[in-house]
């Protein structure tokens, strides 16, 4: 029996999008609790660490720099992001976590297509508890992922508004670059965001794409990009390339690298073998 062209598994774009839609509003919830608790104090505690200098910037003689004070209101205004930032960043794991049974439900959806398309008939009854213990690992991993997004923002607006307060010498300017800082900072996690998203569904994706096609007994595969301007130089040498599931390339399997978008083509066993394996299960 000749098997037709095997056409690609679609990557799921929509959960992707769910991911990033998840993230971008913790953040916009960041962004709001960063205002409401840093904004009320930034000109006062410019005004503080900067009211020691003279015009030339050098500090003056008998000054005593008040840094006990402004320290002490920026590690409260900290804590005080920290513990309102707790109600959204738990509700962005909750929605993650629902996730992961949607993307492999898409993936097996997928799996089955393909393998209907080369066989006639639907893969072999799968074991649960494999996919489950995959799922789980994710979204374990990107708790922790989401835990570190405003954890990680705050800890360096913090550090580059300590940096600033400290060798700012004009109250105006020191105000404007905190500002500045805490808009910077906030898009950088905005992008960060982003490519979680991307990288984390790929990754389970990728994941559950190698379980299925292992336990059909597919022990290797044919590496495919997207084909587009974005393909990264490495993964690119690999298209086309037959690999193996128990050794995989420098760069690691498809879905493994950092955003990688490209997928395991499998070098399915002749129509005798998968029917071998269809008696074996019954």
């Amino acid at each position: 029996m000749k098997r037709k062209p095997i056409t690609p598994m679609k990557y799921p774009t929509s959960h992707d999008a769910a991911y990033r839609r998840i993230l971008l509003t913790m953040n916009k919830q960041y962004k709001m609790i960063l205002k409401k608790n840093m904004s009320p104090y930034v000109e006062a505690m410019a005004e503080e660490a900067t009211a020691v200098h003279l015009v030339t910037g050098e500090i003056k003689q008998d000054a005593v720099r008040q840094d006990e004070g402004w320290r002490t209101t920026l590690g409260r205004i900290m804590n005080r992001i920290q513990k309102d930032m707790t109600e959204p960043t738990n509700k962005a794991i909750k929605e993650m976590i629902r996730l992961g049974p949607r993307i492999n439900e898409h993936n097996k959806a997928e799996w089955q297509k393909l393998i209907r398309s080369q066989y006639g008939v639907n893969p072999t009854k799968e074991d649960p508890e494999k996919y489950m213990s995959l799922m789980k690992n994710w979204s374990r991993n990107n708790s922790l992922l989401i835990k570190d997004i405003p954890f990680k923002t705050s800890h360096q607006i913090a550090e580059l508004t300590r940096e600033a307060l400290v060798k700012g010498t004009n109250q105006k300017d020191v105000t404007d670059q905190i500002y500045d800082i805490m808009s910077d900072r906030t898009d950088v996690s905005d992008s960060r965001a982003k490519l979680i998203a991307r990288d984390q569904v790929s990754k389970l994706n990728g994941n559950l794409t190698r379980e299925r096609q292992t336990d059909l007994g597919v022990s290797g595969y044919i590496w495919r990009t997207v084909g587009d301007e974005r393909v990264r130089d490495t993964h690119e040498d690999n298209d086309g390339e037959l690999f193996s599931w128990d050794s995989p390339p420098a760069t690691g399997h498809p879905g493994e690298d950092i955003q990688c978008r490209c997928w395991a083509e499998p070098v399915l066993p002749e129509f005798a073998a998968f029917e071998a394996s269809l008696l074996e299960d019954a």
